[in-house]
């Protein structure tokens, strides 16, 4: 018989799958993307609905992490099933995170830290609600290099070298 119970770890689970050093994505945290198109958009918190796979604002979803609110659904509805319970007594579920932009501080490596607050509910078919929340300072670990100098020209040196 699937359990109303277990929903309260889901909750956790699924926020601390979200928030830890594990969510990476291409060259940096999933969190530092998000982190880094907030600061540029001006758009500082993400909600993901979990029952559809959904999440807004897209402007915070750009690639490489455009994909996660799917993967992340996906592997909630695992985790329901997979503690006892069953999609059938979720009414709702989501999670919303949210960068306090007006606010940073130095940290290691000369990395800007925001401080982040994260949330998820989950709320069962009866009403009853199953929340964890997270909180912390994140950073944006991406660096944008250039792409090296060539000290020679290839096309200079094609040119002088087959020319006749």
């Amino acid at each position: 018989m699937p359990r109303y119970k277990v929903l309260k770890g889901v909750a956790h689970n699924i926020g601390h799958s979200f928030t830890s050093l594990m969510n990476y994505a291409t060259d940096d945290y999933t969190m530092g993307h998000i982190l880094r198109f907030a600061r540029e958009s001006g758009k500082d918190t993400l909600i993901i609905d979990f029952t559809t796979g959904i999440g807004r604002p897209t402007e915070l979803l750009q690639k490489p992490i455009s994909e996660v609110p799917r993967r992340y659904s996906d592997w909630f509805w695992k985790l329901v099933e997979s503690s006892g319970s069953d999609r059938s007594l979720v009414q709702s579920a989501n999670l919303t995170l949210k960068y306090d932009l007006g606010r940073s501080r130095p940290g290691a490596n000369g990395f800007l830290l925001s401080p982040y607050v994260c949330d998820v509910s989950i709320v069962d078919t009866r009403g009853k609600n199953y929340s964890a929340h997270f909180q912390d300072w994140w950073y944006v670990e991406r660096v944008c290099i250039p792409p090296p100098r060539l000290w020679w020209r290839p096309a200079t040196w094609f040119r002088a070298n087959h020319s006749e």
